[in-house]
């Protein structure tokens, strides 16, 4: 029946509105609500109460995010904003603020994709615009005269590097001032400005790397001393005195005074010491 669809799961509780309903008194809400819904002389909608909505597949979601994060292009700089943010990246990560409960690389991932989104928007209207202004029904324009345009320049134009790349007396190998991303060794630099402070870190850290880059190409060459043999059985040693409490006959002991019984007892029979080569 049609009033069993309307309000079926809600019974007693559905709160919405029913027309006429406030004039009907003496039965139960089921049997007043599904008079009234039958009544051709009551006006209705003719309409369901639930909605039929089609819900989206999550995958679907999913596979348009990993699309736009696989496309996106790599002139932008440092690529930072990666498809699985690591937690903890204390870096600026554009519209994170509208997404949150869920795990940190989902909202990372699906605030980068709207980013991306929005870019590839942009740049749509860009091209169409372009399109619009050099098609035919745009607007003629007067020809500059030679003599007023500007002069071509023959120098190429290089993207910008990044500062981990730059040499160490470019201007430019720094960071500005706001930057809230993660820079190596930049703890221990106090009292000076951001740019600075940036600067000596970065020199600092990319000074490291070459110069373990260089240890690690070079080749390893082994030296060590040539070692003196010793004559453990020896009974009076040249190199070294006695055992304290060494109760044997010592040449001239007894004549020997003022030192320990160590250095008193070191190269006792007076032999050459030997030199080594």
């Amino acid at each position: 029946m049609y009033c069993d669809s309307m309000f079926r799961g809600f019974s007693y509780r559905y709160g919405g509105f029913c027309p006429q309903f406030k004039y009907r008194i003496g039965e139960t809400f089921g049997k007043t609500t599904c008079k009234l819904l039958q009544e051709p002389g009551v006006a209705s909608s003719g309409r369901l109460v639930l909605a039929n909505l089609s819900l989206k597949r999550p995958l679907e979601e999913e596979e348009l995010r990993t699309r736009l994060l696989k496309d996106r292009q790599e002139n932008r700089g440092d690529q930072k904003l990666v498809q699985r943010m690591v937690p903890g990246y204390t870096g600026f990560i554009p519209k994170s603020q509208h997404f949150f409960g869920k795990r940190y690389a989902m909202n990372c991932q699906s605030a980068i994709a709207d980013f991306e989104s929005d870019q590839q928007d942009g740049k749509g209207k860009a091209e169409e615009i372009k399109t619009l202004s050099t098609g035919p029904a745009s607007v003629s324009l007067k020809p500059v005269p030679r003599e007023l345009r500007m002069p071509v320049l023959n120098t190429p134009v290089s993207l910008p590097k990044s500062p981990y790349y730059l040499p160490r007396d470019d201007p430019k190998k720094n960071f500005m001032s706001g930057y809230t991303g993660f820079v190596p060794r930049s703890r221990g630099q106090l009292g000076r400005g951001y740019p600075i402070i940036t600067n000596l870190a970065l020199n600092e850290f990319t000074d490291d790397i070459r110069s373990h880059s260089r240890v690690l190409n070079e080749g390893v060459c082994l030296k060590r001393p040539k070692r003196l043999s010793v004559d453990t059985m020896a009974i009076y040693p040249i190199q070294s005195g006695l055992v304290p409490h060494y109760t044997g006959h010592i040449p001239g002991q007894k004549f020997r005074y003022g030192q320990t019984f160590g250095h008193s007892t070191e190269n006792a029979l007076k032999q050459q010491t030997p030199v080594s080569t």
